[in-house]
Order: C-alpha cells, then sequence, then structure tokens
C-alpha cells in the first residue's frame, strides 16, 4: 500500500512589528497624493467654480480639504504620543555627540533629519495648526457623533439612525473643510513626511538599545514629551490616530452624498469607529517618564 505523500508546509509570512503603524502612515501618504491631484484637477477645470450653488453646499473642493484632513488628524494623535518630538530630541543628541553607541545605518538617517531640521515647521507651529483645525472640545463632540452614528449601522440602522448618519457626516464636514485651509494642507504634507522620516530611525534596534530600550513605544515613552504617557499609553494615542483615520477618509468620500449609507460588514469602518470611541472613554491618566538620556 502507497501513502498519499504529505501536504506541502504552511508558511505565514511573519506579522512585522509595526505592520498597523506603517500601513496607516503609508494610508496617509497615498490620501495626501490623491488630495494634490484633485486639487490640481479642479483647478485646471474651467467649469468649476462657474456652478452657482446655494450657500453651505457640499462642492469637490470641500472632498478635496477634507482628504488631507484625515492625515493631519492622524498626525495630530502622533504628535501627542510624543513622536516627532521624540525624534528631533534624539537628533539633537546625536548631533552634540551624546550619543556615543554605534548606531549603523540609522546613524546616516538621524543627520538627515537633524541637517533639515530649519525646513520643517517646529514643534509651536505644528501645535498652532492642530489647534486650529481640530478644534477642541468641538471636534471630539462632532467626531463622537459620527463614531456613534456609524456603529449603528452596524445592525443596518433604521430611518432614524440613517438621518443620524447624514446629518452627523455634514456638521463635521463642514466643521473641517472650513478650517483645512491651505496652509493647513501643506502643513499635513510636511508633518506625515516628517513623520515617515522619523520612524525610519526611531524603529531602528540600534538605537533603542542606545537608550535601553527595546520598542519604540519605550523609546517615545522615555522621551518624557508627550506629558508622561507610558509605552502602553502612546500605543493607544497612535491606535487613536489610526481608527481616526480611517473613519475621517470615509467622510471625505462621503460627505457629499444625501444619503449616505455603510454596508452592515463594512467592518474596516465600523470597527474603526467602535476603537475610536473606546480609546477616547479610556484615556488613561498621565504617568510620570524620566528624561531622555543616551545609556551608559
Amino acid at each position: 500500500m502507497r501513502l498519499a505523500p504529505p501536504p506541502p508546509d504552511i508558511v505565514i509570512a511573519p506579522r512585522h512589528e509595526h505592520e498597523p503603524l506603517l500601513r496607516a502612515l503609508a494610508l496617509s501618504l497615498s490620501a495626501l497624493e490623491r488630495q494634490s491631484a484633485l486639487v490640481i484637477a479642479l483647478s485646471a477645470d474651467p467649469l468649476e467654480g462657474a456652478i452657482d450653488l446655494p450657500p453651505g453646499a457640499p462642492n469637490a473642493m470641500d472632498r478635496a480639504q477634507l482628504q488631507a484632513a484625515a492625515p493631519l488628524y492622524f498626525a495630530a494623535e502622533l504628535e501627542a504620543a510624543g513622536l516627532l518630538p521624540t525624534a528631533e530630541q534624539i537628533a539633537g543628541l546625536f548631533a552634540s555627540g551624546a550619543i556615543v553607541q554605534p548606531l549603523g545605518p540609522g546613524a546616516q538617517l538621524i543627520n538627515t533629519f537633524w541637517r533639515a531640521r530649519r525646513e520643517r515647521l517646529d514643534a509651536s507651529e505644528r501645535q498652532a495648526i492642530f489647534a486650529r483645525v481640530i478644534e477642541t472640545p468641538y471636534f471630539e463632540r462632532l467626531m463622537a457623533g459620527l463614531c456613534e452614528a456609524i456603529v449603528a449601522q452596524a445592525d443596518g440602522g433604521d430611518l432614524r439612525e440613517r438621518v443620524a448618519l447624514e446629518t452627523a457626516c455634514g456638521a463635521l464636514g463642514e466643521f473641517l473643510a472650513l478650517r483645512m485651509d491651505p496652509m493647513a494642507t501643506l502643513a499635513a504634507r510636511d508633518i506625515v513626511a516628517n513623520i515617515n522620516l522619523a520612524l525610519g530611525f526611531l524603529r531602528d534596534r540600534m538605537l533603542q538599545a542606545a537608550f535601553a530600550v527595546n520598542s519604540l513605544w519605550q523609546l517615545v515613552a522615555v522621551a518624557g514629551t508627550q506629558q508622561g504617557l507610558s509605552a502602553s499609553g502612546v500605543q493607544r494615542r497612535v491606535d487613536q490616530g489610526r481608527a481616526g483615520q480611517t473613519v475621517l477618509l470615509w467622510l471625505a468620500e462621503h460627505y457629499a452624498d444625501a444619503a449616505p449609507r455603510i454596508a452592515a460588514d463594512d467592518y474596516e469602518l465600523i470597527g474603526a469607529a467602535q476603537r475610536w470611541l473606546s480609546g477616547r472613554d479610556a484615556a488613561p491618566a498621565p504617568a510620570a517618564a524620566p528624561a531622555l538620556s543616551a545609556a551608559a
């Protein structure tokens, strides 16, 4: 009796440690590219602006502006987590010679980031943009209303819930469209591009070892620039930004819809809305964090 050959081995690709973060960052970069292309197309269209619309009616330019609002919100949450301030602090320590441990290829990335410091928005400029566009507590209230309306669609929703979704879309969409001026859009591109550069060396194991930590989140947490968030608190802010970006990108696509609909099986959107609400309700109290210094 001849036995059948064994089935082939199943190869499961290892999951990258920061895959969700990197995927969200790629989504930000892609959204900003689409926004730029849409603005160029609208500017080249001779009919754009020639149609007399009622005051306050959603238009194509509103959609373009909202495309940039989602990455800006994601960047704002990463700023609250302390990611860019940590990168700037590490670059300063590196330039001053305070980091004496070998960093391998990451040293060149840090040097490039440091040399471009005068070409990017500084912390106070970033905060001014975030405060103007994502103005609290108004944004939080409107965003919560939209997320609750999205979650309510999980079981199909009735007419009342569909009207609530349409109202929430209109309220948050108008709020952001009025604030996403060209300066805020340019700022979103600058900040997201610099987050991309910063993550190039902050994820490096040799750099983390130089500060006696073993993860990106611990490295950001010990910097002490994010009001004492723990490593888990830092990651929670990042997850909040990822979830919010997913919801806001959906809003950009459907803000002008007369009756926006959500399929009950749109698990990614509904899950992102629920995660945003859960993260907002479970915001931790800040914990003390030491100042950043290189390990001896």
